[in-house]
């Protein structure tokens, strides 16, 4: 059979169809297999990511529950010292009471000792123990009132837990504990917006200034009484950073009557997280 022209352009023309078809499909293959492997990549880096994010967020909470736990041996020893001293002046009944209060408060603290934030109804509690001890201490040298706003569900609102507790300890030994007499500390939690909050501690004792004219008794130092005020600074610090929420802490003097001044206020503002549930 001759083989004409036509024949050998359509054979021609099948091969090429032939080669274009295997071609495609080894493009076609290799486009899959980089596509694949780009993917896995991406997932890889993803992974990855979420990781070292995680680690971060570890070593966040990690550096929390540490700053924390160098507030507590702090106040835990001030409260040893008024056991002691009430043992020494034959205050037999009123030593029983101090132990009985700090053997509660000491419970709780081991309790809370990894967690970074607690409902506020227990930092609310813990904090009530602490202040009765403190009115042991002094011979109930000052009162105080707790204050929650009503639209503030205590039970549900995580706080950080025992960040107020060295401001409150600071108007105490400070501020109400220099004055001869009408020593008030008024500690209260108000919505300001949804999910932001602030933390209100205020005394009406000497001020700040007036403070710092005065020796630190045998109990507290200069040191430990700055490095409390660091410690509370780098914890809001690192919520921010955790969280990515507001988290201030403010510090003022209430002016008097001319140039005195009535006392200091602490003013905590934080916006809460569902994550700080956790």
């Amino acid at each position: 059979m001759p083989v004409t022209i036509n024949t050998v352009m359509l054979l021609l023309a099948a091969a090429g169809i032939i080669i274009l078809f295997l071609l495609s499909l080894h493009y076609r293959s290799r486009y899959l297999l980089l596509k694949g492997s780009s993917e896995a990549l991406i997932r890889n880096n993803h992974q990855q990511e979420e990781a070292t994010h995680l680690l971060s967020q570890q070593l966040t909470e990690l550096k929390l529950v540490n700053l924390k736990s160098q507030v507590n041996p702090h106040f835990q020893f001030n409260c040893l010292n008024g056991i002691y001293t009430t043992l020494m002046m034959g205050e037999t009944a009123l030593a029983q009471e101090y132990i009985a209060r700090f053997a509660g408060l000491l419970r709780k603290v081991l309790m809370l000792a990894d967690k970074n934030f607690i409902p506020l109804q227990e930092e609310t509690d813990m904090l009530e123990l602490y202040l009765k001890l403190e009115q042991l201490r002094t011979n109930n040298g000052f009162e105080y009132t707790l204050f929650i706003d009503p639209r503030i569900a205590a039970t549900q609102l995580y706080v950080p837990c025992m960040l107020v507790q060295p401001f409150v300890e600071n108007a105490i030994w400070h501020g109400l504990m220099h004055k001869d007499k009408n020593r008030h500390l008024q500690v209260q939690w108000i919505q300001l917006a949804p999910n932001v909050y602030t933390c209100e501690i205020t005394d009406n004792g000497i001020g700040r200034v007036q403070a710092l004219q005065y020796h630190h008794d045998g109990l507290k130092s200069g040191n430990h009484h700055s490095r409390g005020m660091e410690i509370c600074m780098e914890r809001a610090t690192l919520y921010r950073d955790m969280y990515h929420k507001q988290f201030n802490i403010e510090i003022s003097d209430l002016p008097g009557a001319g140039n005195t001044v009535e006392g200091t206020r602490v003013c905590i503002t934080f916006e809460s997280d569902p994550a700080m549930n956790h």
